[in-house]
């Protein structure tokens, strides 16, 4: 009786959360970032596409990871800065509003974001990583999901990017 009762108190977290899940779990879409980086009081806006592809492990919380490129070129104290390479991890929250169309978000997670700078005759390349984090809304219909919010994508070393996203996914 104590082995069924022990089994029974580990099993019961397992079975709510399968109650929980969502039949279609597996999600792939693309983004636009425009990020803005600041440093030292001077400022470059650039902007990325990004391939999404996550996984729902239950209706609450989903794990995503993120591709993308840059598709702009900005100017920042007379030399071309452009990203070249961007890859993010994230987990990410969803809360419900009302009915079960409006969603709010957050993202907690990893960012790498290779950058060139280069000026007439030289160029530069290099690799900064750090946590991220962002709040959003998004809107689901049938199995499409439209996001759009607030991302921190760096802030260390007195060098801050940040921006808004806008994200479509499709629900398989």
């Amino acid at each position: 009786m104590k082995k069924l009762m022990i089994a029974t108190a580990f099993l019961l977290p397992f079975s709510a959360m399968s109650m929980t899940l969502d039949k279609n779990r597996l999600y792939m879409g693309g983004s636009y970032s425009n990020i803005d980086i600041q440093s030292d009081g001077v400022s470059v806006d650039l902007s990325t596409l990004s391939v999404v592809g996550g996984f729902r492990v239950n209706r609450f919380v989903a794990l995503e990871g993120r591709f993308g490129q840059g598709q702009s070129k900005g100017n920042l104290a007379g030399a071309v800065v452009e990203v070249d390479r961007f890859v993010g991890l994230n987990l990410v929250g969803t809360y419900p509003l009302g009915d079960d169309n409006f969603r709010l978000y957050g993202s907690l997670g990893y960012n790498d974001i290779e950058l060139t700078g280069s000026v007439p005759g030289s160029s530069i390349s290099g690799s900064v990583d750090s946590v991220n984090y962002g709040l959003g809304i998004s809107y689901v219909v049938g199995p499409l999901e439209y996001r759009i919010g607030y991302e921190n994508f760096y802030d260390k070393d007195n060098v801050k990017a940040d921006g808004y996203t806008i994200t479509v996914n499709y629900t398989f």
